[in-house]
């Protein structure tokens, strides 16, 4: 779901956008995403979809948090297994 955005951008930036949205017949949304996305790769950023919910963290909190729900998740799955181990009926 896309969703509006004011930005305040320096006129020389304006002219790009309109003359690139010009010469590529696409909008202005367009071109902003694709240069998000292309400066988004060539900085290696990841992008998780659990930052659509996390405000105003950064990509490495993002990283740290992800990092523990899976070694929580592999805890519980060792303990899972550690349940499963049961003595055998007699």
């Amino acid at each position: 779901m896309k969703r509006a955005v004011n930005l305040r951008l320096e006129e020389s930036v304006i002219v790009t956008l309109n003359q690139l949205t010009e010469e590529l017949h696409t909008t202005k949304t367009e071109v902003i995403e694709k240069a998000i996305s292309f400066f988004s790769k060539q900085n290696n950023l990841q992008h998780h979809q659990l930052l659509q919910f996390a405000g105003k963290l950064k990509s490495k909190d993002i990283n740290c948090i992800l990092q523990s729900i899976k070694e929580d998740n592999n805890i519980k799955h060792f303990q899972r297994i550690q349940d499963l181990k049961l003595e055998p009926k007699l």
